[in-house]
């Protein structure tokens, strides 16, 4: 059965002195579900016109959008609203037609072709930055034989790294396991200067929102893990953030102890040949 879709193309600003604007997703309406948020442009796009933004910067500014939202009853409201703060046209609201999953993603698909791609910049091969603790967690799940390389792989039953969400690609869960439900996990490394604790915030924040979209994309059932590495001198600067993770329905389990890592093995990717 067909469902319409109505939507509007986000647009950003990023530097307003310099009066360039570039489309960076869509806002997705569905009758009866919240609006949906969805960030197409890469970094790279942001960054051609000021070099300053960054994922947490591009986060927030999601936010921002997401509180304009919540704030307004019913599509009409929430458009013009949007487009009074300058995020859309409020007169150019598209619609399309989907009777399934996989037609909906097409059809964003071909938006994001056709609004938002810039082929001259996301063509350019990507350097995938590791913390030592993504590092350590892959040699492990290579011992294993079970480390992935590309997200078809999670129909493999293999552990994939750096996945991006569904429908936000800037957003990564640092690992992906598929075995009858979704799990993921998100890392966390504070061995850092104790004045980049502030960053280690940013970075809590936007695991966490990656959490929930991710689950809101994988299904209800999906478990989320958060595995960190806290030197006992910023262990009471870190309390904060992993009580927000706690709070998100992260289960955390502890880098530097050996009962838990090893919980967390069997919990983050259970024996393969009983895999469904």
């Amino acid at each position: 059965m067909n469902t319409t879709y109505h939507y509007v193309v986000l647009r950003l600003a990023p530097d307003p002195m310099r009066g360039e604007v570039i489309n960076v997703g869509m806002v997705l309406f569905h009758e009866g579900e919240p609006p949906r948020i969805v960030i197409m442009a890469t970094l790279n796009k942001l960054r051609a016109i000021d070099a300053s933004w960054d994922t947490p910067r591009l986060a927030q500014w999601a936010q921002n959008i997401q509180t304009i939202l919540d704030h307004r009853p019913g599509v009409r409201a929430q458009v013009d609203a949007l487009g009074m703060f300058g995020f859309c046209e409020p007169d150019a609201v598209g619609s399309f037609m989907a009777a399934t999953q996989q037609e909906l993603q097409e059809r964003i698909g071909a938006i994001k072709a056709k609004y938002v791609a810039n082929k001259a910049t996301e063509d350019k091969p990507k350097r995938e930055k590791r913390t030592r603790l993504q590092t350590a967690l892959r040699e492990q799940f290579k011992k294993m034989q079970v480390l992935g390389t590309e997200a078809g792989d999670l129909k493999n039953h293999l552990v994939v790294p750096n996945v991006p969400v569904p429908g936000h690609d800037e957003l990564k869960s640092d690992f992906v396991y598929k075995n009858g439900v979704y799990r993921i996990t998100q890392t966390l490394d504070y061995n850092v200067a104790p004045d980049s604790m502030h960053n280690k915030l940013l970075e809590a924040c936007m695991k966490s929102t990656a959490g929930d979209l991710a689950m809101a994309a994988y299904g209800k059932d999906t478990q989320r893990f958060a595995v960190v590495d806290i030197p006992e001198a910023l262990a009471d600067a870190a309390d904060s953030h992993i009580d927000l993770l706690i709070a998100r329905g992260f289960e955390i389990f502890r880098f530097d102890d050996k009962a838990s890592m090893a919980e967390y093995i069997e919990r983050a990717a259970p024996n393969t040949h009983q895999a469904t």
